[in-house]
């Protein structure tokens, strides 16, 4: 990912349940400099995220472990 280049990525996360974890997720990565919140689908178990750089998608991933919703195959 290039520096300054705003990339749309979808993240598998096996711990969603119901909105309330999308809620949470959606919380959780306000926090995350680089990363913004699109949206989350809980059947499918993903969210997507407009990440800024690789170094905020690791923090995001970071984060959203922490919060108890870690990134399948992170």
């Amino acid at each position: 990912m290039e520096v300054g280049q705003v990339e749309t990525v979808m993240l598998g996360i096996p711990n969603i349940s119901c909105h309330h974890c999308i809620m949470t997720i959606q919380r959780e990565s306000s926090f995350v400099s680089g990363a913004d919140f699109v949206s989350g689908d809980v059947k499918a178990r993903t969210a997507t995220f407009q990440v800024e750089s690789s170094e905020a998608l690791t923090t995001l991933k970071a984060t959203l472990a922490e919060a108890g919703y870690p990134v399948a195959g992170a």
